[in-house]
């Protein structure tokens, strides 16, 4: 035997004996032993630090969504107070208008021919007023007599003969369609126009000729 053998001492854990049973290892086997433990060491260090390396991003992950959902909250306060504040510089934009309506109605008090003209013309100015007030809001009025019918932009209620326009063409206007920052928001409604229908006169019935003759 080798001088340089060590002996150990290694307990089977599956026979769970209770003596020991000594194994003759060379050096060089000894040392790679040693050098196998080290090896086993450093891997439950590494092993120890990527789990803390988990936690770390855990961590992090667990207060990136905190964050997020915060900004989500955030955002949708002040989604709403947007909103609000928006139809609220609408509204106001509309009291004029109201106060118009009013000064128009307590006008309407007069009498005789004075009260119809002095109602018309409160009610005319109430009117472009609100329709300049809208156009500032991008609301905009369709102009659609004499135009060419449109089934994205019209909606057709009736025909009109006309001998006097082409075919489908817009000659009158039911119910105004508005676009909204170019966008359609209402359809107008009309009647097109359509060839008048040229009816045939019934030709004169001829006798039967005289069977005699």
């Amino acid at each position: 035997m080798n001088a340089g053998a060590r002996e150990i001492k290694l307990q089977p854990m599956m026979e769970q004996e209770k003596h020991s049973k000594k194994i003759k290892l060379t050096e060089e086997e000894y040392q790679a032993l040693l050098a196998k433990g080290e090896e086993l060491e450093n891997t439950k260090k590494e092993l120890e630090g990527l789990k803390k390396q988990l936690e770390e991003i855990k961590d992090r992950l667990l207060r990136t969504h905190a964050d997020f959902d915060n900004a989500k909250k955030r955002l949708s306060k002040e989604k709403e107070e947007f909103v609000r504040f928006a139809n609220e510089k609408l509204m106001r934009g509309f009291l004029p208008i109201l106060d118009n309506f009013e000064r128009a109605i307590l006008h309407s008090d007069t009498s005789g021919q004075d009260r119809t003209s002095s109602v018309k013309d409160g009610i005319v100015l109430i009117q472009k007023q609100m329709a300049v007030f809208l156009a500032a809001h991008g609301l905009v009025r369709m102009e659609v007599l004499g135009k060419k019918f449109d089934p994205h932009f019209h909606e057709a209620i009736g025909h009109v003969e006309s001998a006097d326009h082409p075919d489908e063409t817009i000659v009158e206007e039911i119910e105004p369609g508005y676009l909204l920052a170019g966008r359609l928001l209402r359809p107008a409604r009309v009647r097109i126009s359509q060839p008048k229908q040229t009816l045939i006169p019934d030709l004169p019935e001829t006798p039967p000729e005289d069977q005699d003759q």
